[in-house]
């Protein structure tokens, strides 16, 4: 029985763990995105898509040149829209 106890705790315990913190992001653009952010590269947003990036500071490359920056906390959600030819991040 006392091998059993243990078992359920360590199940509990390791069910307990919280999910890698994260920023959503919603490009609202018809251009994809490399994104640097916190200690993670070569994160990939596609064009008129949603994804999830590393919560920090934000740079942001485009295939076609265009580019934006910023940062998020987790749990934070952006948007990337394009206004009079500039790509712009906001948060919702």
């Amino acid at each position: 029985m006392k091998f059993i106890a243990v078992v359920v705790v360590l199940v509990a315990a390791v069910g307990a763990v919280p999910a890698a913190a994260r920023c959503s992001i919603k490009n609202e653009t018809k251009y994809s995105f490399t994104i640097e952010s916190g200690n993670t590269s070569n994160q990939r947003v596609g064009a008129n898509t949603s994804t999830t990036i590393a919560p920090g500071k934000i740079v942001a490359k485009g295939d076609q040149g265009k580019s934006f920056g910023g940062s998020c906390q987790s749990g934070d959600k952006l948007l990337v829209t394009e206004e009079k030819g500039v790509v712009i991040m906001q948060h919702k």
